[in-house]
């Protein structure tokens, strides 16, 4: 029997998250941002302590982000089984068991498994908070991922900065904090719901347009996909090469690292600027607004002159685009219960394969082409993004959902652009009742 929504004493659906269990939500993606960014400076003393090439102290990361994407897969395929707690509960104690393994191990081989166990975690995290803050926290759920992906920002910044603190040859130590830091928001999953999970509400929420309608879902999905795995190339793009194009263009080695350490910043910033937006304008506006906005900041790094300002302004831009593309695919897919899976681990997956290949580009023809190659992936993104909004502004469903609690049947009229639903009718039926 499927698990359908109750209600607060208010009337309205009870949502998924307490406060405590928000907060701590935060804090774990926190953590797992300042994961992701926590090989990136201790490569160094990779490299040293185990005598290893550049491209392989590198491993590490590209570990924790494969296994961030079977992590993504592996728990959306258990979801409905283990619920909601459990889900976070296993996710939690994954990364914190390949974080404290990474952190005592003094062996190689032994290391690059922790960190894809690492990752195995991380990609539970994202996936789950990702998904359940949008469908748990009622109207508030949009702004409050905003919230939780700049908190997510926040880790990246606070990480590079704490080894620069403590050093490099620190990093166990480092690593096995995060991992204990987890146990926070571990502590803190009992105020989860364990049900409904996002299936249970999407299987609700299926109509027959939906299921009729498999070719044009599926270029849905191939276009946000297409968005998600462009925007990350761009975003990684700027993060790898920004202090090398700036050194070149003439700025100290140190000016570099400083402007991209303001690029991340500005991501950040961007987040916890458009939360209180997210419930004032669609999500497709404020995704097609930000890939726009990114282009020209990209275009304008062409300038030699402007070049760290632009950089700064297209992380400012970038920020916004992953939460409020989550967002935008939840409303315009509600049924396809694996889209936003999918989605993300695509998003993960293009962080590990496109950055090799802007670098062959960027060893052909210079670093001086990195605008220029940035500007031909911000294009497409952009101009996919258009054409989704366009196509979906024209698709407008009726949805009518029976939420098998005392016959209750709830009408809604939803714009597949992104617009929240908004309940137009609701008529409980007493049991007996025609």
């Amino acid at each position: 029997m499927t698990a359908g929504p109750t209600s607060s004493p208010s009337g309205g659906p009870e949502p998924l998250f307490s406060r405590i269990a928000v907060v701590a939500s935060c804090l774990g993606m926190l953590v797992i941002g300042a994961l992701l960014a926590l090989y990136g400076p201790v490569v160094p003393a990779l490299r040293d302590r185990f005598g290893l090439a550049e491209s392989t102290a590198g491993l590490a990361l590209a570990a924790q982000s494969l296994g961030a994407v079977v992590g993504v897969l592996g728990f959306h395929s258990i979801h409905r089984r283990i619920g909601n707690r459990a889900l976070l509960t296993a996710s939690y104690l994954t990364m914190l068991a390949g974080t404290v393994t990474f952190g005592l191990c003094g062996v190689w081989p032994l290391m690059l498994v922790a960190a894809f166990v690492t990752g195995l975690g991380l990609g539970g995290v994202d996936f789950a908070i990702s998904r359940l803050f949008l469908i748990g926290l009622g109207a508030r759920g949009p702004a409050l991922l905003n919230v939780a992906h700049g908190c997510f920002g926040l880790g990246t910044v606070l990480a590079p900065a704490a080894i620069a603190v403590i050093g490099p040859d620190r990093y166990g130590p480092a690593f096995i904090a995060l991992g204990l830091l987890s146990l926070i928001p571990l502590a803190c999953v009992r105020g989860i719901r364990t049900r409904p999970t996002p299936a249970e509400l999407a299987e609700a929420a299926t109509v027959p347009a939906h299921r009729a309608g498999g070719r044009r879902l599926a270029t849905v999905l191939i276009g946000f996909v297409a968005i998600y795995m462009l925007h990350f190339a761009v975003q990684s793009g700027i993060g790898n090469w920004e202090p090398t194009h700036l050194h070149v263009l003439g700025h100290s080695m140190t000016t570099a690292t400083v402007a991209t350490s303001m690029y991340w910043l500005a991501m950040t910033i961007g987040r916890f600027l458009v939360a209180p937006l997210a419930r004032r304008w669609s999500a497709a506006t404020i995704v097609t607004a930000s890939c726009a906005l990114m282009t020209v900041s990209v275009l304008l790094a062409l300038v030699p002159g402007l070049a760290p300002w632009a950089y700064a302004a297209a992380g400012l831009c970038i920020g916004p685009i992953f939460p409020n593309g989550l967002n935008w695919l939840n409303r315009s897919a509600p049924a396809a219960g694996n889209a936003m899976a999918y989605v993300i681990a695509a998003a993960m997956l293009g962080s590990v394969a496109f950055p090799p290949a802007l670098g062959a580009v960027i060893q052909r023809h210079g670093v001086g082409a990195l605008p220029a190659t940035l500007a031909v992936l911000c294009l497409p993104t952009l101009a996919i993004s258009a054409a989704l909004a366009i196509r979906l502004h024209t698709t407008r469903t009726a949805t009518v959902v029976h939420t098998g609690e005392g016959g209750a049947t709830h009408r809604f009229s939803r714009a597949a652009a992104g617009d929240t639903p908004h309940p137009t009718e609701v008529t409980p039926q007493k049991k007996g009742a025609s």
